[in-house]
């Protein structure tokens, strides 16, 4: 019986049994030992499938970026410069149509999100008409360098497509710009639907919607008169290949292009390919793991016959891999490409040609029952700088502002008062001669000067006060 006993209790000696797992860690592989054996092993391929695509969504990337700053120095330039060679006819243009180009995409906007101006970009188009010995003019639409969207962003003060090449907005009757943004339908009533992210700096009340916000972003009477006088609409130099007139590209960035290939640049973009290719071909082997010899050099290759498209070309290879790889690469891409990138085609086919259009008019929004209210002409000639500028404004709207009568004075004052209060603060400073004029005006009552000093000291934007203001009065009215 003893050793049939302790036959028994030795049973199993050669094999340890297993230690029960304890703690976090133990349930953790309990509830893993309980999931079926596929949907763990799509589990795992997901995890790892992901892994993979980061790694390889990273180095496609710096690869990527090496190739394309290697193809913007050295063979772009050579394509240019035998492109261009042919251009030796010129006419002189002017632009007839104008527009900044929103292109905004709010499929791309993270859910929830109001901050909708990082996903935006911005650039300014042109349709030029010019003549010739070849007929009835031709005009060629052009779009040049774009830059991400901000809030602090202003239309006025934008005055090439490109450097060297000019551009400017169509002008009304008063010599100042009309400003004019388009963007595509989604883009508009996604706008129109949703609430501004931040009212801090806008109008009190604020604007119900971005579309709103963004309106009074732009609303700028009084800059944008400074910016319209001080820069007329410049004419628009043209070159073009005698062969085909309808393909004119601007003077100044024929000539650019004809002369910035280097053989120096050359061989440097040489040898960032070195590191391009080896980075490129690495991540490409993370992105097909099953492949080898001669297929995975193929595949290696077959994309790099897209360099000259390749900052359309290469989100889209990255964003196969990664998704958030393939924004910073397209950010990395507007940057490089920032002062370079430049398109020309037929009026029909520029950038957002057929968008949706929001136009500013100075004095037609917020404030046109105040400098709206004003006819401006512009000088001739020109002024010299912003302060000549302002000082023909001031005395221009004086002169209205004293052939009317003292209610209407009085009601004026007091709205661009209301304005300023409601922060909305863009045209005070156009009136401060014709408020002075009205505080030496001794034929207007007591009340209207009031208002004109009230609107001087608190609303003017300048250095006045009040017990100043007030002895201007006392010897206005005792002469």
């Amino acid at each position: 019986m003893g050793s049939k006993r302790r036959r028994q209790s030795g049973r199993g000696d050669d094999a340890t049994p297993p230690v029960p797992a304890r703690g976090a860690d133990g349930k953790l592989l309990a509830f893993a030992e309980r999931i079926p054996a596929p949907l763990r092993g799509l589990a795992v391929g997901w995890l790892q499938g992901a892994m993979l695509g980061m790694y390889a969504g990273f180095l496609l990337l710096f690869g990527g970026i090496f190739l394309a700053v290697a193809w913007s120095i050295g063979p772009q330039p050579l394509i240019d410069s035998i492109h261009y060679r042919p251009f030796t006819g010129h006419a002189s243009g002017q632009i007839v149509e104008s527009w900044a180009a929103l292109d905004f995409d709010p499929a791309v906007l993270p859910k929830g999100r109001l901050y909708w101006q990082p996903w935006a970009k911005i650039e300014t188009c042109a349709v030029v008409e010019y003549g010739g010995d070849w007929g009835a003019p031709l005009r060629r639409a052009f779009c040049g360098n774009r830059f991400a969207f901000r809030t602090d962003f202003d239309l006025e003060s934008w005055d090439t497509l490109a450097p060297g090449v000019p551009f400017s907005f169509r002008r009304d009757r008063s010599g100042f710009m009309i400003q004019e943004l388009r963007m595509t339908k989604g883009a508009f009533d996604w706008l129109s639907s949703h609430p501004p992210e931040d009212t801090f700096m806008l109008s009190k009340p604020p604007p119900a919607t971005a579309l709103g916000a963004l309106k009074e972003q732009f609303d700028r009477p009084y800059a944008v008169a400074i910016a319209s006088w001080t820069k007329p609409m410049p004419a628009f130099p043209l070159a073009y290949d005698p062969q085909h007139p309808e393909e004119a590209m601007p003077a100044p960035l024929v000539d650019q292009r004809r002369d910035a290939f280097s053989i120096g640049l050359m061989a440097v973009a040489l040898l960032l390919c070195i590191p391009g290719i080896l980075v490129w071909h690495l991540g490409i082997r993370f992105l097909f793991p099953g492949l080898g010899g001669y297929l995975l050099g193929f595949v290696t290759l077959l994309p790099l016959l897209a360099l000259p498209w390749w900052s359309d070309v290469l989100p889209r290879i990255v964003g196969w891999a990664n998704a958030d790889w393939a924004e910073v690469v397209t950010d990395m891409l507007d940057d490089l490409s920032r002062t370079t990138r430049f398109n020309d085609s037929a009026p029909a086919d520029a950038a957002l040609a057929d968008g949706e259009r929001i136009v500013w008019q100075a004095g037609t929004g917020i404030y046109a029952d105040t400098f709206g209210r004003l006819h401006f002409s512009e000088p001739i000639p020109p002024p010299a700088n912003a302060a000549a500028a302002l000082a023909a404004l001031r005395e221009q709207a004086a002169a209205q502002v004293a052939r009317l009568d003292s209610a209407a004075r009085t009601a004026l004052f007091v709205k661009l008062r209301k304005l300023y209060d409601a922060f909305a603060r863009n045209v005070q400073g156009v009136f401060t001669l014709a408020a002075e004029n009205t505080v030496r005006d001794a034929s207007v009552d007591s009340a209207t000067r009031a208002a004109a000093k009230d609107y001087l000291v608190l609303a003017s934007g300048g250095d006045y006060y009040q017990n100043q203001l007030d002895a201007i009065e006392r010897a206005a009215v005792k002469q």
